[in-house]
């Protein structure tokens, strides 16, 4: 089909084609500035203008692209509409002209176009249908602009925010629902009316700025103001305000945005208040506060918390410099801490104590407590918390428990003294009645006997003696008893003492029982230990006379020394304290010994283990011994055989 068919268009009135015609045809189409194209009566595309192209985004193929030039075609609704469906298919099928079928296409490149086509048949001279030629206009904009205002009535209606429009000279064009709701006045009443009716006096000149700023074309994007309800009150309004311009873009007029602040006001003032009684109960608390960001690390220590680690406001804070405060020994503790807490598996909570050295190279004890909080995605996203210095409390609660372990040890060994005199005040009391009355009751036996023959010589010789002696023993038992119930603990005279001077006083003490008996009495180099002088003076003396009375022939007595290290005494030895060294001391002689199986009874106070007709004694001074290396914190223990001598080992502390 040529072109110049469209002659018979309609009503046949437009002038009859040729050569010329056609070209001044062609190039009309091609100028017009709406999309027009021409198809054949079979559908196909005979020509298309520049417009139509641009519309399509692409160059359909004459003669062989049907009913239209546009790869897809949708409903207004968007739902695909085949190609034999569309407006240009239906005029060519039905020799009639479609009207307001409005359709969507959508180009090459995604985009989509609102086009209302206007196809119309073209028949010959004879009234038979030579094709149809269709005009496309783009009604895309037309739809947006439709849409945004039809979006925008709706945002009006129904905002939350008085939208408020009005003249250059103050006058009031429109007033929206909320505007109602905020004001209490209706459109009717403020449609007309001046917007100073919303004003308070005092605040008149903000609307002669505000038409001054808008005036010069400026927008007031945010402004917080005050102003007046239908029934009086003062609210406090936040406002938008800019200018309304036609479209040659000339000011005709202004919009203003107002919202009601009044609660949002109240409630910052409430927080205000309460973060500033908050701040200062935390000041007079001594608490300091902190708050870390994972993600950023940006850490904010307050004044009170800049305090306790000793930096300044002015120095620059950071979780890398917080690490840097940590005591050594605490670092890999309070890490840990900080990953359990940021665990998102856990609870978030933080509470520990540790050491910090601060800016001056001072070492603070602090409590720190907080709380991280997660996102959804299970995060650590905010991390929050306070600080506290209880160096003070933890020295006083260090002061008070060495003060209750001091007390304690006191105690025990106050307990074990106690232990100890009643022990031996059972022990006197079940021999007493034996040992110190026997020589009192032969002391009254022979008074009888002397009594009963009182003229007679041989009665008195015989018998006045012997109460002498029993009187003797029994003065000699009063003494050691004495002298046993009288040895303190003597831990109050400990000095350092030289054991070696104590041997040589005793051996210059005991030198005419020495000689009487030719004894030999030597020892190694002794220590010096801490302990009581006359006690220790009083230990070596009591064992070296035992020694020497306790003895057939000529006694040897030797005493060596050497040191323990504290894990070679208390596995063997468990009632000794615990100390880092020990002195033992072994006293060996060549006396008559006494079966193993008497070694515990032997330091009992009133027990003999020998005739006392034989040897004198009143078993009084092994005990006397034991009660000495007792209040030295030692331990004593004897090693016989009969007729092979006696070992005695001593364990003292050494330091």
């Amino acid at each position: 089909m040529k072109v110049q068919n469209i002659s018979a268009y309609q009503t046949n009135d437009l002038p009859v084609s040729n050569g010329k015609t056609d070209q001044i045809f062609r190039n009309f189409l091609n100028i017009l500035p709406v999309a027009v194209y021409t198809c054949d009566k079979n559908g196909y595309i005979t020509y298309y203008n520049e417009c139509a192209k641009e519309i399509w985004g692409r160059q359909p193929e004459l003669g062989k692209d049907l009913w239209c030039g546009s790869i897809k075609i949708l409903t207004v609704d968007g739902n695909p509409l085949p190609l034999d469906e569309c407006p240009m298919a239906l005029t060519l099928k039905t020799g009639k002209e479609v009207n307001k079928q409005e359709i969507i296409i959508e180009r090459p490149d995604g985009t989509r176009l609102n086009i209302v086509p206007h196809p119309r048949p073209i028949f010959d001279e004879n009234g038979k249908l030579e094709g149809a030629i269709n005009m496309l206009l783009d009604v895309t904009r037309q739809r947006g602009d439709e849409e945004k205002a039809a979006r925008l009535k709706m945002i009006v209606q129904y905002s939350n925010a008085a939208i408020i429009s009005k003249t250059l000279n103050g006058i009031v064009t429109s007033w929206n629902p909320a505007a109602q709701h905020i004001f209490g006045y209706t459109a009717d009443e403020m449609i007309g009316q001046p917007i100073i009716k919303l004003i308070p006096h005092d605040l008149y000149h903000e609307e002669e700025q505000i038409l001054s700023k808008l005036g010069r074309g400026e927008i007031i994007e945010h402004m917080e103001t005050t102003r007046i309800t239908k029934d009086g009150r003062l609210i406090d309004i936040a406002l938008t305000v800019s200018p309304v311009r036609d479209d040659s873009g000339k000011i005709i007029g202004v919009s203003k945005i107002a919202r009601d602040i009044t609660n949002a006001k109240r409630a910052e003032r409430l927080i205000r208040e309460s973060d500033e009684r908050f701040r200062m109960a935390v000041e007079a608390t001594k608490l300091g506060t902190w708050e870390y960001d994972p993600v950023s690390q940006d850490l904010t220590w307050s004044r009170e918390c800049r305090r306790i680690y000793g930096v300044s406001d002015s120095d620059k804070i950071d979780y890398t410099f917080f690490l840097k405060t940590i005591y050594p020994e605490d670092y890999g503790m309070v890490t840990r801490e900080i990953e359990r807490a940021m665990d998102p598996r856990g609870a978030g909570n933080y509470d520990i104590r540790f050491r910090i050295i601060r800016k001056n190279g001072s070492i603070r004890w602090i409590r720190s407590q907080g709380k991280v909080y997660f996102s959804n995605l299970h995060i650590a996203e905010r991390f929050i918390g306070t600080v506290l210095d209880i160096t003070d409390e933890k020295e006083a609660k260090e002061r008070l428990e060495q003060l209750v372990s001091e007390r304690t040890r006191e105690l025990n060994l106050m307990n074990k003294q106690l232990q100890r005199s009643n022990s031996d005040l059972a022990q006197f009391a079940s021999v007493a009645s034996h040992d110190l009355q026997e020589p009192l009751r032969k002391v009254q036996l022979y008074c009888d006997r002397i009594l009963e023959a009182p003229k007679d010589p041989q009665v008195f010789e015989k018998f006045f003696p012997r109460i002498l002696s029993a009187s003797a023993r029994m003065s000699q038992l009063i003494k050691d008893v004495l002298h046993y119930a009288l040895i303190s603990d003597g831990t109050e005279e400990m000095t350092l003492v030289d054991l070696n001077n104590i041997f040589e006083n005793v051996v210059s003490d005991l030198e005419v029982a020495i000689k009487e008996k030719q004894a030999v009495v030597t020892a190694d180099l002794l220590p010096s230990i801490k302990g009581n002088s006359i006690q220790l003076h009083q230990l070596f003396s009591n064992l070296i006379s035992n020694s020497i009375k306790f003895s057939k022939k000529s006694p040897v007595i030797n005493i060596t020394s050497r040191l323990l290290r504290k894990n070679e005494v208390l596995g063997r030895h468990k009632n000794v304290v615990e100390a880092h060294s020990y002195v033992e001391l072994r006293f060996s002689d060549n006396g008559i010994g006494f079966e193993q199986k008497y070694s515990e009874q032997v330091f009992e106070i009133f027990q003999r283990l020998q005739d006392r007709s034989v040897y004198s004694g009143t078993g009084i001074g092994l005990a006397v011994c034991k009660k000495i290396v007792e209040n030295h914190h030692g331990l004593i223990s004897v090693d016989s055989e009969p007729g092979e001598g006696s070992i005695f080992t001593i364990l003292l502390p050494a330091n």
